[in-house]
């Protein structure tokens, strides 16, 4: 977080330094702004300008002297250089979001007097089932562009809660999870219904997806004392699906091949697993595989 202060105003302003530190407010509006960026031809310097007064919660004022209007750009153009540290360098002048967070800036959303919850931080509360789901959708925004497929990447995990109360203390969480379980049939309609949310609360959502691959793809956990490299279970060759270069895996086949080895029951049972129980033993079965093979390797060497 950075600090400005503007002694003649007795103020100071507090300015994130990436997404991972907006509040909800401010990681919505800059999200509507990356999307304007990155699919309408927004020019860089407008976005940086635009995303100042988007961060510091700033209104235009109409009716400011000429001088007054001019030092406040001179101010604006200044801050807005800040906005740079969002991104990183890529190849030439390309720029690439920094997306290294995986807590969820917007877990509740309200719409039409109605609340409707996301995956927690981490997407600790999935299934595997709506998890492939989302994948699916989120892998076809990126090949198409096409809009829908984020309405219905949001309705995908996003539900109203559980119908289940208790006296002096509300919705209750149920197994680390307030929604309504995971039906695919449902997403169609509050797809509809989610067109009528703030664009940036969509598209943050998204990003959201986005960074939580990014951070599987390279991510070490600590599980049962150990540290374990999740990295292992992406194809590194698979580089291309998502524009900020964030690895792919193949989820539907593992769903198959992991419901054919019998070891969570049948599909629809796997479908009900909790997503990280799934990565677990993702990781179990393919460390077993790497291992194989390197000891398979070493004798190969001792033989010759």
């Amino acid at each position: 977080m950075i600090t400005i202060e503007i002694p003649d105003q007795d103020t100071k302003l507090y300015m994130p330094s990436d997404l991972s530190e907006c509040d909800s407010r401010q990681y919505a509006e800059l999200c509507d702004l990356i999307f304007r960026l990155q699919h309408k031809g927004l020019p860089y310097e407008i976005f940086r300008i635009h995303a100042v007064y988007a961060l510091l919660d700033m209104e235009v004022q109409e009716n400011e002297v000429a001088e007054q209007q001019e030092e406040k750009m001179a101010n604006i153009y200044q801050l807005s250089q800040l906005v740079d540290g969002f991104f990183e360098e890529g190849d030439g002048d390309t720029k690439i979001l920094k997306q290294y967070y995986v807590h969820n800036p917007e877990e509740k959303v309200k719409l039409i007097g109605s609340r409707y919850y996301g995956p927690s931080d981490g997407f600790e509360n999935i299934q595997f089932g709506e998890y492939i789901d989302a994948l699916h959708l989120f892998t076809e925004f990126n090949e198409t562009m096409e809009v829908e497929y984020l309405y219905q990447l949001m309705a995908t995990l996003y539900r109203k809660p559980k119908s289940i109360f208790r006296k002096g203390i509300g919705n209750e969480e149920i197994n680390g999870d307030v929604r309504r379980n995971y039906n695919r049939h449902g997403v169609a309609d509050r797809a509809k219904k989610f067109k009528h949310l703030y664009f940036g609360k969509v598209y943050g959502f998204y990003l959201l997806f986005a960074s939580f691959q990014k951070y599987l793809a390279t991510a070490k956990v600590y599980w049962q004392g150990r540290e374990l490299d999740l990295s292992i279970l992406f194809d590194n060759s698979d580089s291309d699906v998502v524009q900020s270069n964030i690895p792919g895996i193949g989820m539907k086949s593992i769903l198959f091949t992991l419901a054919e080895s019998g070891v969570f029951g049948s599909k629809k049972e796997l479908e009900k697993e909790n997503l990280w129980e799934i990565l677990m033993r993702m990781y179990d079965l393919t460390k077993r595989d790497k291992d194989a093979i390197a000891q398979q390797e070493a004798l190969k060497r001792k033989a010759t």
